[in-house]
């Protein structure tokens, strides 16, 4: 049996969520093996996954070193997980992970922008949505958007206060 499978056992093993959260964090998180990716995508995708255990999942998406073919995979993966999840935390999370490795493509841009857009939607998660597209390295797709972010009503200060840093800074 190999490491994967042992942890994936334990994982279903257990009864109580808290105890699957930690062995997602304690385990998984460090487990060099990109087949675990199927496992926990598995795990967001059910709306009967513990809220902890989809949090203690994406801070793991958000520090993850993701080999070119996996990455859109995984981002196409999140973004549809989002649309779908009705846990505030849960969206929080989700949205943080997007930060690092997936900022750059235009489909994870637009759908932020959409969330920041949505006065319906969690004030944090919009903010988190929001803390996407400024670390985003895709000057040109950010460019173009700066219309559009000024508009936001409740954003129109961070969006101004972000390309005036940005302007300042010369990125």
């Amino acid at each position: 049996m190999s490491v994967l499978e042992q942890f994936i056992k334990d994982y279903q093993a257990t009864t109580d969520d808290d105890k699957k959260a930690d062995i997602i964090r304690n385990e998984f998180e460090y487990l060099n093996d990109n087949n675990k990716w199927r496992f926990l995508s598995g795990l967001l995708k059910s709306k009967y996954t513990y809220d902890l255990v989809k949090v203690a999942i994406y801070r793991i998406i958000e520090v993850a070193d993701f080999a070119d073919p996996d990455l859109v995979e995984i981002k196409d993966q999140i973004l549809y997980n989002l649309k779908d999840e009705e846990d505030e935390l849960v969206k929080q999370w989700g949205f943080r992970s997007l930060t690092w490795n997936f900022s750059v493509f235009p489909d994870v841009i637009d759908y932020c922008v959409d969330t920041v857009e949505n006065v319906e939607e969690d004030l944090d998660v919009r903010h988190n949505a929001f803390s996407v597209i400024t670390a985003s390295k895709n000057k040109e797709r950010i460019d173009a958007l700066h219309d559009r972010l000024l508009k936001i009503k409740d954003f129109a200060g961070y969006a101004n206060t972000f390309y005036k840093e940005r302007d300042k800074d010369g990125r």
